[in-house]
């Protein structure tokens, strides 16, 4: 169950949760346990991560600063990403999965004056892209020289922070292979927290490893807390899911979809013994048992299509988590 933005931008990439599947509600509990990461390979995968996301970075006349994926915008076709200083904006071919060469940048200190690229050269090597070339400020026509490497990681590592206050660390921010490192170093660095205050998740940006991170909130024994004021959506509802207990207050959101895509089908067209759904069961089987947890599945992927979201009512909330 992957991202969902109620951002300003709304045509966020890869709005995937819980969709529709069947009409029927009955579950097949002997479908084998399947990961899309084998438990064993996490580490492996969570290294290969880190040293992608450590080349990632830009320089702007000389200035280096690393990188992180803010948003997207398919529509548009540009994904933005922020540094030190500001936001870029880069130009991204979404259909082949690859940049533009054309980018915009905008500072903190300046935001109503881009900084437009000219001349922007793009590299592609081993699935990593360098763009250099000169920025040039359009007030002043000043040049700035400018090169940025990004990688895939960029993309499957989410924005999350995990703040620590007393017992309780607070989540906000989308959700990627970054949660699971920082949900880990939270186990070894504050094991006096038991609790997940839950401010505001968007969703996910990379299901195959938030699973993985769901599992860490469930073996830490973890209370999840949804507040009032508090929303998760989609692959948050997955982590609040994992709560050893749970705790709700009415006002917060809880929001489901489906997941996309299967080749050109989003979860709600996929048959409900089709084996793209394989992960999510055997994940919820873990965390909410052989019969609610699949249940529990498949009303979220029959409870609003991809590129929608349903708000969970209270009645559904004690039914699945009280």
């Amino acid at each position: 169950m992957k991202l969902f933005l109620p951002s300003m931008i709304a045509a966020a990439i890869l709005l995937t949760g819980c969709g529709s599947s069947s009409s029927s509600n009955s579950v097949d509990n002997k479908v084998t346990e399947v990961h899309a990461i084998k438990p064993a390979d996490v580490a492996a995968y969570v290294a290969d991560y880190k040293e992608l996301a450590a080349k990632l970075a830009v320089q702007i006349d000389g200035k280096s600063s690393a990188l992180e994926m803010l948003d997207f915008d398919m529509e548009e076709g540009v994904i933005y990403i922020r540094y030190d200083d500001g936001i870029i904006v880069l130009g991204f071919d979404f259909e082949n999965e690859k940049p533009k060469n054309e980018l915009a940048v905008v500072r903190h200190n300046d935001n109503e004056n881009a900084l437009v690229g000219e001349g922007i050269e793009l590299l592609e090597q081993d699935a990593e892209f360098t763009l250099s070339g000169v920025i040039v400020d359009q007030k002043t026509t000043g040049q700035y020289d400018f090169e940025m490497v990004i990688n895939e990681s960029l993309f499957s590592g989410g924005n999350s922070q995990l703040v620590v206050e007393n017992n309780s660390a607070f989540l906000s921010g989308t959700l990627g292979t970054k949660t699971y490192i920082q949900f880990k170093e939270l186990l070894l660095d504050h094991p006096s927290v038991n609790r997940i205050v839950f401010n505001s998740v968007d969703g996910s940006v990379n299901d195959d490893i938030n699973m993985h991170t769901g599992r860490l909130i469930r073996q830490a024994q973890y209370t999840t807390v949804m507040n009032s004021d508090g929303e998760a959506y989609s692959g948050g509802v997955d982590l609040y899911a994992a709560g050893v207990t749970k705790e709700y207050q009415p006002g917060g959101k809880l929001g489901v979809h489906a997941w996309c895509c299967e080749g050109d089908k989003d979860a709600g067209e996929l048959g409900k013994n089709h084996s793209a759904h394989g992960a999510q069961l055997t994940y919820f089987r873990e965390i909410l048992g052989k019969e609610l947890g699949p249940e529990f599945y498949f009303f979220t992927i029959n409870a609003a299509p991809a590129d929608d979201i349903h708000l969970m009512t209270q009645a559904e909330i004690d039914k699945y988590f009280f």
